[in-house]
């Protein structure tokens, strides 16, 4: 058996999305830094799920993203999903369009993905 049969195989781009959405639906909510140390990074529920060191209350950048990471990549993942809707309808329009290079067409189908973009 050769080595490229025992390779897994790439994912594709909706694959892999599937499989972030999986593991952070395993991911309890709230996440936060704590008030008085903001090195720990705690759940909604008050338990510690990293830990950077001991800050007091100062701000850490790093916390700061580590805290926003799970709602954060929710939102990148809804909106990649919405994004990828869109291209679908734009190029279901297309193929739809009576000609190749009806630009008014394909215009107005891309004006409308910019403009959702908009929304929050």
């Amino acid at each position: 058996m050769s080595r490229a049969a025992d390779r897994p195989r790439p994912l594709t781009p909706a694959d892999r999305l599937d499989a972030i959405e999986a593991r952070l639906n395993t991911v309890p909510d709230g996440w936060r830094q704590r008030d008085d140390d903001a090195g720990l990074i705690e759940d909604g529920d008050g338990h510690p799920v990293a830990v950077l060191g001991t800050s007091g209350d100062i701000r850490l950048p790093l916390g700061e993203f580590l805290a926003a990471a799970p709602a954060d990549t929710k939102w990148l993942a809804q909106q990649l999903r919405q994004a990828w809707e869109q291209l679908d309808r734009l190029r279901a329009r297309i193929d739809d369009a009576d000609s190749p290079v009806d630009t008014h067409h394909a215009a107005t189908a891309i004006d409308s993905i910019h403009s959702s973009q908009e929304t929050e």
